[in-house]
């Protein structure tokens, strides 16, 4: 595990941009809110802040998943159907984003334990 700060972009309804045509909008000059993530290899899940979320205007919608009962929590899905660009909402997690393997799965994000960093589309990105 290891911290990185990062800027969260919002593209929420903007469904036929994938994910390249969103990094290069970002890399663009779009507003971005500067976050503090929690690179989690040992997560199977993607968590978000839920002021994060209030802040980024993003719907959510219950989270339904027969094994996880006891989650009675939303849940944000910030690119369609693809389950693995989906948050889970939490009041207090250890920061405002928890990215697990689904999202660095999605990304082919690199993680370079002698740099101290990881990188994502090309884009070398140190931990704190």
């Amino acid at each position: 595990m290891a911290y990185i700060e990062c800027k969260v972009w919002h593209f929420q309804g903007d469904d036929d941009i994938d994910l390249k045509s969103c990094h290069g909008a970002m890399k663009a000059g779009y507003r971005f809110y500067t976050v503090k993530a929690l690179i989690d290899t040992s997560s199977r899940e993607n968590f978000i802040r839920r002021s994060l979320v209030d802040k980024l205007e993003m719907e959510y919608t219950e989270y339904k998943e027969k094994n996880r009962l006891e989650w009675k929590d939303k849940l944000v899905s910030t690119n369609g159907d693809d389950v693995f660009n989906d948050f889970m909402i939490i009041e207090k997690p250890k920061a405002d984003l928890v990215l697990g393997l689904p999202w660095l799965w999605l990304r082919e994000a690199k993680i370079d334990m002698e740099k101290q960093g990881l990188t994502i589309y090309g884009d070398f990105v140190p931990f704190c």
